[in-house]
């Protein structure tokens, strides 16, 4: 698979990932929040998730823009979202590491379909990986313009409108594209695939909440 939507994936070191978003269009996708459980010798404590949920072609256009931030001539952009509710857009940023760091950036990106995946398909290598580097990030923030309030018990007011967003070095944006474009291509994919900060599936960088994703059909 070297092309996909029109975009030469051998080339994106040359692509503006703000004209991408504008010749892809919205993303249209449900994205919702919770809480999950864990018990620690200190205790339990709860860790927020975001669950996005939407069809192939969707994932593969997340996936492109992951892709177009990571290794093209933009690190940062915004792709809005066609759908009623509160999450006005994803905003991705991609760290920009020196030419000499380890994890610079890099100038292509080559993929080949996965046909198997499981439900947490980073698992067991991402326990022992350095996920400050090779593991996406998954935030809320709010509307520039916008306040997002607290309520009662140190809860985001997720009535507000507010953003989704996604940071990491290149290497873990290129990880993660990879992924969702499994998952859009893949047959008979799992009902749902989740990167946990805890539980013991550990899929996503420090300070970040998990984030599931659901494949809807079309």
């Amino acid at each position: 698979m070297n092309k996909l939507m029109g975009v030469n994936l051998g080339k994106l070191a040359s692509v503006d990932a703000n004209k991408l978003v504008d010749s892809l269009g919205s993303l249209n996708c449900a994205i919702q929040f919770g809480c999950h459980s864990y018990a620690s010798a200190e205790g339990e404590y709860e860790i927020s998730r975001i669950c996005i949920s939407s069809n192939a072609e969707d994932l593969q256009r997340l996936a492109l823009v992951l892709l177009a931030c990571a290794i093209g001539t933009q690190s940062e952009t915004y792709l809005p979202i066609d759908t009623d509710g509160p999450t006005k857009g994803i905003q991705i940023g991609s760290a920009r590491p020196s030419e000499y760091n380890s994890f610079h950036q890099p100038k292509s990106f080559t993929y080949t379909p996965k046909r198997e995946l499981k439900r947490y398909p980073w698992y067991p290598w991402s326990l022992t990986c350095d996920y400050w580097t090779e593991l996406p990030r998954f935030e809320l923030d709010n509307i520039p313009g916008e306040s997002l309030h607290t309520i009662f018990d140190g809860r985001r007011d997720l009535r507000k409108p507010h953003l989704v967003c996604i940071y990491g070095y290149p290497k873990a944006f290129m990880r993660l594209a990879r992924l969702l474009l499994d998952y859009a291509s893949t047959d008979i994919p799992p009902e749902q695939i989740d990167l946990e900060i805890g539980g013991g599936f550990r899929g996503v960088g420090v300070a970040s909440y998990e984030a599931r994703f659901t494949r809807i059909a079309d």
